[in-house]
C-alpha cells in the first residue's frame, strides 16, 4: 500500500517534466488547530479514587501545531488539474481537567472528596504527510482566481508520545507499555481540502494563501490499546479516535508555462 502510494507520486512528477502546459512545482505550509476527535481515557485517571472519576473525559484544550513541505501539480485544462504535496506534519491533542481526589500516586496521595486535583494531558504525533487532490481553479479574475482542493491524504507516522501530570506529578499507567507500536498506529489516512486564492505575481510565479483542512478516517489507535477497558463514562464501548486539523496555508509555484490572463 505505502510502496503504491509512493510510486504514483513519483510517476506523476516524472509524466509532469514531459508535458510541461500548466504543470508547477513549489513549496507550502500552514498553522493548524490540531485535533483527537472521539476521545478515550486509557487508564489516564487510574490513581483516582472514585469510579465515576476513573471513567471521565477530559476537557480539550487548543493544540496548535503545523505542516509544511512540497508541492507538485498539473492543470489539465483551464480549471481543473491534479496537486500532490509531500510535507512533514505534526498533530496530537492537549487535555487539562480538575477532578475530586483523592488521588495516589508514588509520590503520595493528593486532594480530598472537598478539594480538586489537576490533571494534564498532551499526546504528540508526527507525520510525513502525502496529499493528492482534485483542483478546480476559478475562471473569474485576472490577478488571482480562486480554487479549492480536494483529496485522500496519507500519512506516515515519524514519531509518537504521551506525557500524563497529576498534581503536575508525571504519570505514566503502569498497565500501558508506551511504545509507538502499541500506543499508535503507524498509518493514517483521511481526507484533505484547501480553499483558497492563487495571486499571481509574475507570468511564472504565483502565491497561494487560503484555508486548508483534514479529518482522518481511520483509527490511530493502537490495538493493544482496545483491550485495557478504560472508556469515558459515555462510552460505554470502544470508540474510534482520529486525527484531524484546520489551519491557514501559504505557498509559493513557479509555472514552467507562460500562464495569460485566460488560464494556461
Amino acid at each position: 500500500m505505502k510502496k503504491n502510494i509512493l510510486l504514483f507520486f513519483v510517476s506523476l512528477i516524472s509524466v509532469s517534466l514531459f508535458a510541461q502546459k500548466g504543470f508547477h512545482v513549489g513549496v507550502s505550509g500552514a498553522f493548524t488547530g490540531n485535533f483527537i476527535y472521539t476521545q478515550n481515557n486509557y487508564g489516564t485517571l487510574s490513581p483516582f479514587k472514585e469510579q465515576y472519576v476513573r471513567v471521565s473525559e477530559m476537557d480539550y484544550r487548543f493544540t496548535y501545531g503545523g505542516n509544511g513541505g512540497f508541492a507538485v501539480g498539473y492543470n489539465f485544462t483551464k480549471r481543473w488539474g491534479l496537486q500532490a504535496e509531500v510535507r512533514y506534519a505534526t498533530a496530537g491533542q492537549k487535555y487539562e481537567d480538575n477532578f475530586i481526589g483523592p488521588a495516589t500516586l508514588p509520590e503520595g496521595t493528593f486532594g480530598s472528596s472537598y478539594e480538586r486535583v489537576n490533571v494534564k494531558r498532551e499526546i504528540k504525533l508526527a507525520y510525513v504527510q502525502i496529499p493528492i487532490m482534485a483542483k478546480y481553479i476559478s475562471k473569474f479574475g485576472k490577478k488571482a482566481k480562486l480554487f479549492v482542493c480536494l483529496g485522500p491524504q496519507f500519512g506516515f507516522r515519524t514519531a509518537a508520545s504521551e506525557q500524563v501530570k497529576i498534581a503536575n506529578i508525571t504519570y505514566l499507567p503502569d498497565s500501558i507499555t508506551f511504545t509507538s507500536s502499541q500506543k499508535f498506529k503507524t498509518f493514517d489516512m483521511g481526507l484533505a481540502l484547501q480553499i483558497g486564492a492563487e495571486v499571481y505575481a509574475t507570468d511564472y510565479l504565483f502565491f497561494d494563501i487560503g484555508l486548508s483542512g483534514y479529518a482522518g478516517i481511520l483509527d490511530l489507535n493502537g490495538n493493544v490499546l482496545k483491550t485495557l477497558g478504560w472508556f469515558s463514562a459515555n462510552d460505554v464501548n470502544y470508540q474510534q479516535s482520529r486525527n484531524a486539523n484546520v489551519g491557514v496555508m501559504v505557498g509559493i509555484h513557479y509555472l514552467f508555462i507562460k500562464r495569460n490572463t485566460e488560464g494556461f
